[in-house]
């Protein structure tokens, strides 16, 4: 089982068995890790390369694992104790007694547990609102993708599948395997630089040009329904191309929320106006660049400006 590991699995070198989802109905495949991003935060993200001509998976591709145990900056905001194996042990009697089960059934039926009971819980507890949480995370990020299917492979990085990193439990019971097996997605890679290093890698003049997509990609993505919640300078990749041609992509969408979860158009409205993904873009960048991009606000955040964030709207 996983609580037999000592240490974090995710290193350059290491393989990983994964069971793919639809369209691959199940089939389980090997990878070879030869590249991670750390430190982890949310999630695990690593470079994979494959060999499955027969799938029409092969070369280099972006595997991101929503792991509990290794995700170090969730644990930390959550002020949850590192993970040991000790934990695990503990976590797996607290699946195989039924708690975990009941546990989070509370979660997910009264979404004030966790601000009321939440300094009161045991490191067991902990782990499976972690479990929990991070199957929400990756559920945010799948209905993401599918929700921009139109542009992936084009501002943001192509889908190939929804998958499972089964757990090394010895039991086969898919009620137990449900609170430990961890879910992921496998992504296109994109070798490339982040938008916050542009200096360092692009000429001067075509900093302006490359800011200005990344904020045109912001708002094709608002355009669809989406309000990311972790809009953020690192979130952009930056693919430079024969001829010193430079394409943009955005990363990391665990964090978003969708139209219809908000009631009116209104209330989505004032959402978008007090996230302000296109100025989490455009500020950010002109502060850092010193001159080299001059940011232009759209006219749509200049009208949610206009309606929301004046002082008299509250």
């Amino acid at each position: 089982m996983a609580h037999q590991e000592e240490k974090c699995p995710y290193v350059v070198g290491n393989t990983i068995k994964l069971r793919l989802g639809a369209p691959y109905d199940q089939q389980e495949i090997t990878t070879k890790i030869t590249r991670v991003f750390e430190p982890f935060t949310l999630s695990c993200a690593m470079v994979v390369l494959l060999d499955h001509p027969a799938l029409g998976l092969t070369g280099h591709l972006v595997l991101k694992l929503f792991d509990r145990r290794f995700a170090a900056q969730l644990r930390k905001d959550h002020k949850f104790n590192p993970w040991t194996p000790e934990i695990e042990r503990q976590y797996h009697d607290f699946i195989l007694d039924g708690s975990a089960s009941e546990f989070i059934t509370r979660l997910n039926t009264d979404s004030k547990i966790a601000e009321e009971e939440g300094d009161t819980w045991n490191d067991p507890q902990n782990e499976g609102y972690l479990h929990d949480h991070m199957q929400d995370l990756y559920g945010t990020e799948v209905e993401a993708y599918q929700t921009l299917k139109d542009i992936q492979g084009k501002d943001i990085p192509q889908l190939f599948a929804c998958l499972t990193a089964p757990s090394a439990s010895l039991s086969q019971k898919p009620s137990v395997n449900k609170y430990i097996d961890v879910s992921g997605v496998l992504l296109q890679y994109i070798d490339g630089f982040l938008l916050t290093d542009i200096a360092a890698h692009a000429p001067r003049e075509v900093w302006q040009s490359v800011c200005d997509e990344a904020i045109q990609i912001v708002n094709r993505i608002g355009d669809r329904g989406i309000l990311n919640e972790d809009v953020k300078t690192r979130n952009f990749i930056v693919q430079e191309n024969p001829g010193r041609k430079f394409k943009v992509f955005m990363i990391d969408f665990a964090l978003c929320n969708f139209r219809s979860e908000y009631e009116d158009e209104t209330d989505w409205w004032k959402w978008k106006a007090i996230q302000d993904e296109e100025g989490a873009v455009g500020y950010v960048m002109q502060k850092y660049l010193h001159g080299g991009f001059v940011y232009r606000r759209s006219a749509r955040y200049k009208q949610l400006d206009w309606e929301f964030k004046r002082a008299d709207v509250y």
